[in-house]
């Protein structure tokens, strides 16, 4: 088991300060627009080295290991360096399409990566055998320690916010002034979250106790995960598999049901070999229900598969296939040793778990790389689907392949435009101004837009200024039924004229339009109604049933301030 960690404080702080100017530096050239904020192919490694490095640094020196850790630490610096340069390359031109995805996506795999990679480093550097006892401990303590660092950082900020506005009270701004300025925040909380990381790793024998508090709770909630488990697959023969996949989210439920067994079963059995913690019968009860989980994953495959049949391979379902092919490994790894040695099967699982957690890294690294890029991968199945006819070019996502499918995405748009240039000047255009399909439904023209419209309390004609008004107004023009309302609605003898969106059960929105020196002016509406009462509006605007009640209590004006009384419900 790994010893109390005997530390270089000076060191540690210094590469705490660091970090803290380095980012400093990198948020100035983005803030500014300066190199390297503009060339993903320098921005990327950069960013990702700068919080990366330090944070596997703090975590894992020791004193009388630094050669050691620094030689692996700098060796899987490299391999994520060059991670990051590919997607810094596919996130090239820079500025013709979003950065969201392809940077959260990248963050969170590689912050995964590292978290893996960070056990196997403190094991290596400590030159002990490989052992699953020791990952054990180093994952609780390495997660812990940063998470309560973090708390410490924060709370260290709140303190500095208080002490501004101490002073600020006695009209003293310096403090207040100082505080929010980049150049000296960035430096002292980065100090502030490596002396967090000092003071929590010195006080393992904490970690270890809130580690035992954790898995004593998980220890009590996983017969009744595995229970739950276990009701609800025999419960489907009996109701049917159509109301699970109806949901569209029927796949993600099974995965996150399989990961929570699988996650709860780790932190109950760590390496297996101690004393089983449930009485005998309980334990069969769980290993029982643990043989579920590759009928659990069989099932989370065929709803994936039905997806990806439908509507083709995107990102998000490469991810998800990774997710069950990894936990599918874990659950096929449990009852194999389950068959294998019953009752003693959980000295199978420091075999499986160490095995695995390399699997982990390898995917995280591998799948932002060229080797498997699920952005070629997603555009090649969303491009086959046209190619193949089973879509359209005028119905395919383009909106999705710019923000979602980065350089690869861009590169394949652009080749469209220039093949439609002079036979689809239409598709062009579309490409150019692509629509959001997964919030919005596709824009109806105008002209049908007016013949749909429903008026109330009877028809009438609508004046030639507000229709242009209305027309501005696209949102209107995504509902699927529109009801215009005339009525005077503040007794001054002319017309105002309440815009309603609905759906198909429901009011989904509304716009209201009045005139002010002969111009037509668009206002809000606050609208108060929910759940039963949202749906009883909609059948009461189709029918007619409406009418207009002045307020109890006028409004009080007081200079440009306006209050508002209105009743309340208690």
């Amino acid at each position: 088991m790994p010893e109390t960690s005997r530390l270089r404080p000076k060191l540690m702080l210094l590469i705490a300060v660091a970090q803290g100017i380095f980012l400093l530096l990198l948020r100035d050239a983005h803030d500014s627009g300066t190199w390297p904020a503009e060339s993903p192919l320098w921005s990327f490694p950069l960013w990702t080295l700068s919080l990366a490095v330090p944070v596997l640094l703090l975590l894992s020196l020791e004193a009388g290991r630094e050669l050691a850790t620094i030689k692996w630490v700098t060796a899987f610096a490299a391999v994520i360096g060059l991670a990051a340069i590919y997607v810094g390359y596919q996130a090239q031109p820079f500025g013709e399409f979003r950065l969201s995805t392809l940077s959260f996506v990248f963050g969170a795999s590689i912050t995964l990566a590292c978290f893996k990679a960070l056990m196997y480093i403190q094991q290596r550097a400590a030159g002990t055998a490989m052992s699953y006892a020791e990952l054990f401990t180093y994952s609780w303590r390495n997660f812990l320690t940063l998470a309560l660092a973090l708390i410490f950082v924060l709370a260290f900020w709140l303190i500095l916010i208080l002490w501004a506005q101490l002073f600020r009270v006695i009209e003293i701004n310096f403090f207040d002034e100082l505080f929010r300025m980049d150049w000296f925040l960035y430096p002292v909380l980065g100090f502030a979250h490596g002396l967090g990381i000092i003071i929590f790793r010195n006080l393992t024998n904490v970690i270890d106790s809130i580690t035992k508090l954790l898995q004593g709770l998980i220890k009590l909630l996983l017969p009744l995960v595995v229970f739950v488990a276990a009701i609800f697959i025999l419960s489907l023969p009996v109701v049917g598999f159509d109301g699970l996949w109806a949901t569209g989210r029927g796949t993600s439920l099974l995965l996150w049901l399989l990961a929570i067994i699988l996650f709860f079963t780790n932190a109950v059995y760590q390496d297996g070999r101690e004393t089983h913690p449930y009485p005998k019968l309980i334990h069969r009860m769980i290993y029982a229900g643990i043989c579920i989980g590759p009928l659990i994953s069989a099932l989370s495959f065929y709803g994936l598969w039905l997806r990806v049949d439908q509507y083709g391979w995107t990102v998000s379902r490469c991810w998800a296939f990774v997710a069950w092919l990894v936990l599918t490994l874990f659950a096929i790894g449990y009852t194999q040793g389950i068959v294998r040695k019953r009752d003693t099967w959980t000295t199978e699982l420091a075999r499986v778990n160490t095995a695995m957690g390399l699997v982990v890294l390898v995917l995280m690294l591998v799948a932002n790389s060229p080797a498997l890029d699920f952005r070629k991968i997603s555009l090649a199945s969303q491009v086959e689907r046209v190619e193949s006819g089973e879509t359209e070019w005028k119905d395919f996502d383009f909106w999705y392949t710019r923000n979602s499918l980065a350089r690869p995405g861009y590169l394949k748009m652009e080749a469209l435009k220039q093949t439609f240039a002079e036979t689809d000047p239409e598709l062009v255009t579309l490409i150019d101004n692509p629509r959001n399909l997964v919030f919005a439904r596709p824009l109806r023209p105008v002209s049908d837009l007016w013949l749909e419209m429903k008026y109330r309390p009877e028809p009438f004609e609508v004046p030639g200024e507000l229709r242009s008004r209305i027309e501005r107004q696209n949102i209107n023009r995504y509902s699927t039924e529109s009801v215009l309302i005339r009525d005077n609605f503040d007794n001054d003898g002319e017309f105002e004229y309440l815009l309603v969106f609905l759906n198909e059960d429901a009011i989904s929105g509304s716009l209201f339009f009045y005139q002010e020196n002969g111009e037509w002016l668009t206002g809000s509406v606050s609208q108060s109604w929910t759940g039963k009462a949202l749906q009883n509006g909609a059948e009461s605007i189709r029918s007619g049933e409406m009418s207009l009640v002045p307020p109890r209590f006028k409004n009080l004006y007081i200079g440009d301030q306006v209050l508002r009384p209105v009743e309340g419900g208690q």
